[in-house]
């Protein structure tokens, strides 16, 4: 019955640890698993979709339309006078070169510049001119302000 002097350790303590700690293991993993489930969809989601379209001789590709640009200003008479690419017309005029010029398609874009000094009601009326017409894509533009 020897009292052990000295390191205050068993000899239980001596035995050699033989069984593997898993938790840092396992830490490593879930983040992992984290990390993969965040960027995965923004991964795929950014991939362009790949398909392989068949070859056609007879029909030409559609060429994208150079936009019509339709012009409403008052005069010095303060008559409204309308432009259609730079040539003045009417409003039944507007209609009748917009037929002959072929240039109603359905997918015909047409930008309206209207003069502010021009009231609201004679833009809509010119709006809804080209839209009897068949012209559906209208912008109206305006001033960049910064």
């Amino acid at each position: 019955m020897g009292a052990s002097a000295g390191s205050g350790f068993s000899d239980e303590d001596d035995a050699v640890m033989s069984d593997i700690n898993v938790t840092p293991l396992v830490d490593v993993v879930l983040v992992l698993l984290i990390v993969f489930m965040i960027t995965v969809p923004a991964i795929v989601a950014s991939a362009p979709i790949k398909v392989d379209l068949p070859e056609s001789g007879s029909v030409e590709q559609a060429s994208e339309l150079p936009p019509i640009t339709v012009s409403v200003r008052r005069g010095d008479d303060g008559s409204m006078q309308i432009f259609l690419n730079e040539r003045q017309t009417d409003a039944d005029g507007l209609k009748q070169l917009i037929e002959e010029l072929g240039l109603v398609r359905d997918d015909q874009r047409v930008n309206l510049a209207a003069d502010r000094a021009i009231p609201y009601g004679e833009v809509i009326r010119v709006m809804d001119l080209l839209h009897e017409l068949g012209l559906k894509k209208i912008a109206v533009d305006t001033k960049h302000v910064q």
